[in-house]
């Protein structure tokens, strides 16, 4: 398959990226600060131009996008126009210009994680993000044409990039390797509107 990853040198995404590398795909590795493969999610014309610069895709993953950690009090509204901007919208806008770039049958997949429904303190940011992107989701897969598919994966924290024996939103961290086949499962099954959860 030839596969766009974007946020290829994050925790999650480069170890997606080495994994399906391994596997015989073609992985084109994107991230914001890429000599090859630049964009930043929060400018549409960013990501359309790094689709001008690749052949008819089979899928898109993405694994970048950022939020506010703050407590409730210390937010403001410039604080969750981050997330807003960055996780949330950076992966609506995604799923808008892929959807018309991708062959027939071709699977976009976007991150989400364990803050969509579960308390972690400072994390309210970061939940309104997660949940408003299940939500875009489940309702959003049901309007693509030409077979195009659209997941999600939501992961706890990750062990070894947080502490193995300290729980986050109340859950232990999850292998990586058990991240990843949520991934695969996502490109390879004949699934949409669907929410992979690991933690």
């Amino acid at each position: 398959m030839k596969i766009l990853l974007i946020g290829a040198t994050g925790t999650i995404g480069s170890a997606v990226y080495e994994s399906l590398k391994s596997e015989g795909h073609v992985v084109y590795g994107a991230h914001r600060d890429s000599t090859e493969y630049p964009v930043d999610i929060t400018n549409k014309q960013s990501i359309n131009d790094l689709f001008k610069k690749l052949p008819e895709l089979d899928a898109v993953i993405n694994a970048a996008g950022t939020a506010s950690w703050k407590a409730l009090s210390e937010l403001t509204e410039e604080d969750y126009y981050i997330g807003i901007q960055s996780k949330l919208m950076g992966q609506v806008n995604l799923v808008h210009i892929a959807k018309d770039q991708l062959v027939n049958n071709g699977s976009i997949t976007l991150t989400t994680g364990i803050l969509a429904e579960h308390y972690e303190p400072n994390a309210v940011a970061l939940s309104l993000v997660n949940g408003g992107l299940h939500s875009f989701v489940n309702a959003a897969s049901n309007e693509l044409n030409r077979g195009i598919r659209l997941n999600v994966v939501a992961p706890g924290a990750i062990a070894g990039d947080f502490p193995i024996d300290q729980k986050f939103a109340g859950y232990f961290p999850v292998p990586i390797k058990e991240v990843i086949k949520l991934y695969k499962l996502a490109l390879t099954e004949n699934i949409t509107g669907q929410i992979l959860k690991k933690y």
